[in-house]
């Protein structure tokens, strides 16, 4: 068992490291280091640091992690498992110079002024959304690196379906390129809310020759959108985001779908969504899916913009709006299910 102060320090260091990783990760020495060894001194130059503020950095990250290697000529360079973990976390794995890499970017980028004033909304000070933001720019990158690992999954399910009109909730995933490339004939739309989001989808579907019908609309303002949808026959409706449309109540997600099975009869509806896990399963599961799990939770209860249900809540909520048929699948990753709602 670990003493008292093997806890505290391992945890006080896993705070400061994740912070100073994120801006070392930002203002580009990760991806220096990654092109050869050198020195933090030419590591400053190169990027117009400050080099004292880059040398202690450095110094600190290879004293207490196996991210890096030192040489005796003080030239710093990414150890085998330093690589390893950059790899991982990159936008591309064939071209290092680049791709860009996640690094603590959503726990610690996007949701930094969350943490800054934590305890000022605990004392019921201050309200995220009202007195403050969360830097959701560092969040896109995350999202879209999650997203690539359910296109696989959605393909089953149009290929299953025999569907020929996809319709997407929330555009910043880039998955209406991936389906684009994967199901060349398929028909395909994105609905967001947000103007600078669906500018910023139109754009990379250009720069991919990709089409896709884009239109400004909130999911939950049926009405609204369903009639510049043009299918002769029933399509998906799919969406990474559902969690974040719970935030506005069970009862207006029900009635959304409700107002579909009118309006789009036929169609289906898939929720890419983790669900919350047990806390009796905690000593059977993976570490890595435990502690995302919990984080997923965190980060969305603590401001409120979404709600993370059980696996059998999110089977409850297509019950509740009447569907035809629910079911639901892993899509093997990190616990996540794709539930299928049958309208």
């Amino acid at each position: 068992m670990e003493s008292p102060e093997s806890w505290f320090h391992r945890r006080a260091t896993h705070f400061v490291e994740a912070q100073v990783l994120f801006h070392l990760n930002q203002a580009g020495v990760l991806q220096t280091l990654r092109q050869g060894p050198c020195t933090a001194a030419e590591v400053a130059r190169t990027l117009d640091l400050d080099p004292a503020v880059t040398g202690t950095l450095l110094d600190y990250v290879f004293g207490i992690d196996d991210l890096l290697d030192r040489n005796d000529a003080g030239q710093y360079s990414l150890s085998a498992f330093g690589d390893q973990v950059l790899a991982r976390y990159s936008d591309s794995q064939s071209d290092k110079e680049k791709s860009s890499i996640n690094m603590f970017d959503v726990r610690v980028g996007a949701y930094g002024p969350v943490w800054q004033r934590l305890g000022g909304m605990l004392k019921k000070e201050v309200r995220h959304g009202i007195d403050f933001h969360r830097e959701g720019r560092f969040a896109e990158k995350g999202v879209t690196k999650l997203a690539r690992h359910f296109a696989g999954t959605i393909c089953e399910a149009i290929d299953h379906l025999d569907i020929e009109t996809a319709l997407e909730i929330g555009t910043t995933t880039g998955l209406l390129a991936q389906l684009s490339e994967r199901r060349p004939g398929l028909a395909l739309y994105g609905l967001d809310k947000s103007s600078r989001a669906l500018d910023e989808t139109k754009e990379a579907l250009h720069l991919e020759h990709c089409d896709a019908h884009l239109i400004q609309a909130d999911f939950l303002d049926v009405s609204g959108w369903a009639g510049n949808i043009k299918s002769e026959r029933p399509g998906l409706i799919f969406s990474l985001h559902f969690h974040e449309i719970l935030a506005q109540g069970v009862d207006r997600l029900v009635g959304a779908l409700r107002e579909l099975q009118q309006r789009l009869p036929g169609w289906v509806v898939l929720a890419l969504e983790q669900p919350r896990l047990p806390h009796s399963e905690r000593g059977s599961l993976e570490e890595t899916l435990w502690l995302y799990g919990q984080s997923n939770i965190l980060i969305h209860h603590l401001i409120g913009n979404g709600r993370i249900l059980s696996r059998e809540g999110w089977v409850e909520l297509g019950e509740l709006a009447g569907c035809l048929k629910v079911t639901d699948t892993s899509c093997g990753y990190l616990g996540y299910r794709a539930f299928t709602y049958h309208l």
